[in-house]
């Protein structure tokens, strides 16, 4: 029987086997790999567990009793001031800033580095950097560690906010997007808290790699530790816009029908 609730379901499995389709082909993860850090060697298995676990977000909501977001006849959605496409084209543009801010915000400088005085000796800010990595041991690595807690708070507000406007103007589109919104509710709930506590971990996992670094070729560790972080932190961006750029693609399937 072709009722509401049967419609509404489909574009809900088709974004969670999108949101399957981008976690297994994630950058995110792919880069974690090649840094080794899945390897079965020290402290390194944090890393394949961390990995493992996030594929399993989405293979096990797949089996979560969702009768409270998709049961249920859809409600008819009030008139807006806004059509589908309309909606669509500013919330793509609002998509595009917060990408924006959020990648200026990763290649800025690591935190911490603005609030410190001025260099006590007559050398470079690189040089100065090696010498405080192999004169302070682990402090070495501690304006790395701020840099990414701080754009993970960055992320944490941006895109929260982002997922939830964008969330919004899919519930107003149509009955069956209506759904889906109610859907990512859930999907948010279950799975926000799991990848907070996940990712959580990368600080450790990244001082392991900041230490390889730092044995293979502890003269130029920094610059290219920044680089290695930068493109990370872009991969995770990427990884964490899914959800947002899920919900968008949804409300663009509506807005060409």
């Amino acid at each position: 029987m072709n009722t509401p609730t049967a419609r509404s379901a489909r574009p809900a499995s088709s974004s969670v086997a999108t949101a399957t389709s981008a976690l297994a082909g994630s950058d995110f993860l792919r880069l974690l790999a090649a840094w080794g850090l899945a390897a079965p060697a020290g402290g390194a298995g944090a890393a394949a567990a961390f990995g493992q676990r996030l594929s399993e977000w989405f293979s096990w909501t797949d089996a979560i009793a969702l009768s409270g977001a998709l049961g249920g006849p859809a409600e008819p959605v009030p008139a807006g001031l806004l059509t589908a496409a309309e909606r669509l084209a500013v919330e793509t543009r609002e998509l595009t800033r917060v990408r924006q801010q959020l990648l200026g915000h990763i290649r800025g400088e690591p935190a911490g580095a603005r609030s410190r005085p001025a260099a006590r000796v007559a050398v470079s800010p690189r040089v100065q950097a090696r010498l405080a990595a192999e004169q302070l041991g682990d402090e070495g690595f501690a304006p790395h560690r701020q840099r990414c807690l701080a754009v993970h708070k960055a992320m944490d507000n941006a895109i929260g906010a982002l997922r939830q406007r964008v969330r919004d103007a899919v519930a107003a589109a149509t009955p069956a997007l209506a759904h889906l919104a109610t859907l990512d509710v859930v999907m948010e709930d279950v799975v926000g808290g799991r990848e907070r506590a996940l990712l959580a971990q990368l600080p450790g996992l990244l001082a392991l790699r900041y230490e390889r670094l730092q044995a293979e070729d502890a003269e130029h560790l920094n610059p290219r530790f920044q680089r290695e972080l930068q493109q990370l932190l872009e991969a995770e961006l990427d990884f964490r816009l899914h959800p947002v750029e899920g919900l968008l693609d949804a409300l663009r399937q509506a807005a060409t029908h």
